[in-house]
């Protein structure tokens, strides 16, 4: 995998992880290389979720108004119940 990168990039590569291709592969990235298994990565997204929620308003701020808010946290909803969730708010 290391000859996919240009080679004077080959010195500061320690480690390169293949991740499992689900359409979650930079919240599997980051459980990888924080040493814990691919399939943790929608812990990720539940850790992203609270500081979303204990900073909603900066959050809001920085992203414009509540509806663009709004659409970030929906998301990070990753289980059947979030789905669900997503489909009586569209309604």
């Amino acid at each position: 995998m290391l000859d996919q990168f240009h080679p004077c990039m080959h010195d500061f590569i320690e480690n390169i992880i293949d991740v499992k291709p689900n359409g979650n592969y930079g919240y599997r990235t980051i459980v990888a290389l924080l040493g814990t298994s691919e399939d943790s990565w929608s812990l990720v997204r539940n850790h992203l979720l609270k500081e979303l929620a204990k900073w909603s308003d900066e959050y809001i701020n920085s992203l414009g108004d509540i509806d663009r808010y709004e659409e970030l946290k929906q998301s990070l909803l990753v289980d059947e119940l979030s789905i669900v969730c997503k489909f009586f708010v569209m309604l």
